[in-house]
């Protein structure tokens, strides 16, 4: 057996994993006013300009998942390579149609006799697909065999979460997600929306606070429970919308708060920051298995 793995771009994949052999990716796309596409990429030079650019958009670009002809490139390419099985884990099924897309595509190359598959719904997106596909890696080269490794990925994701801090609520309007009305008061009122993805894929509101430090607090007691119930055993995420130093900043907080905790901190690629917009940041914790 040799296995293939496949994600999406929403990962953000560091450059050790991105640079494997055998880990493919598929693209996202940002679409603009005028037509012109913006491909999901970690490249911090082209986050920047793209996030330059949605702050001065009147009208919010429409995020696109993979084209189905990219994912059917990335299969033949992969069985060109000598590959038989592949793993793929995508964003959450309840807010793209990457997964429903890979399922038909890969699907279809199993019937044909071509591969075997394993898809994995992560639930969720950004960092925590790439920690699903360190664990996945790992387990695989540990010699677990590649059903038991995705039953413990799958009760991974129920353990993993994102907690996502929007700070112009007006993305939240445009995207369809808020009521102008809501986005008024909560202006007024200097409200941050904190939302997390349920266990049914959607993102449903958690909570509303007014300041930064307030949001910094929250998630400290967030980091502590999970601490607790995973006895020590995460690691944490931060993603941005173009404020990487407040990130950092953030980060050498938690860092010095929880010695030896590993925290990864990087963009919100195109087409999730299409719906935070500039400034959103989301607290990513990340249990080992």
């Amino acid at each position: 057996m040799k296995i293939a793995y496949i994600v999406d771009s929403t990962a953000s994949l560091s450059d050790e994993l991105a640079d494997r052999s055998d880990v493919f990716q598929v693209h996202l796309s940002v679409t603009f006013r005028d037509g012109s596409i913006f491909k999901d990429t970690t490249d911090e030079a082209a986050l920047k300009s793209f996030y330059q650019r949605l702050a001065t958009e009147k009208e919010i670009p429409k995020s696109s998942q993979p084209q189905v002809g990219e994912y059917y490139e990335v299969v033949d390419e992969i069985i060109s390579k000598g590959y038989d099985t592949v793993i793929a884990i995508h964003i959450g099924k309840g807010i793209s149609g990457t997964y429903q897309s890979a399922e038909m595509v890969l699907n279809e190359y199993q019937e044909e006799g071509k591969l075997n598959y394993h898809l994995i719904d992560s639930n969720r997106t950004s960092f925590i697909i790439e920690h699903l596909l360190e664990q996945t890696i790992e387990q695989i080269e540990k010699g677990v065999s590649i059903e038991e490794t995705v039953q413990k990925i799958e009760k991974l994701v129920e353990d993993t979460q994102i907690y996502l801090v929007v700070d112009d609520l007006n993305y939240l309007v445009r995207g369809g997600r808020l009521g102008a009305g809501s986005a008024f008061i909560g202006s007024l009122f200097k409200i941050k929306p904190i939302v997390y993805f349920a266990d049914d894929g959607n993102v449903k509101p958690f909570d509303k606070v007014r300041t930064n430090s307030r949001v910094v607090k929250l998630w400290e007691s967030l980091i502590e429970e999970a601490m607790d119930k995973f006895n020590g055993k995460i690691k944490i995420a931060i993603a941005h919308g173009d404020i990487a130093e407040e990130a950092h900043q953030i980060r050498k907080k938690f860092e010095n708060m929880y010695p030896g905790i590993s925290c990864r901190v990087g963009y919100l690629t195109p087409a999730l920051g299409v719906h935070g917009g500039p400034g959103s940041k989301g607290l990513g914790i990340l249990p080992y298995i």
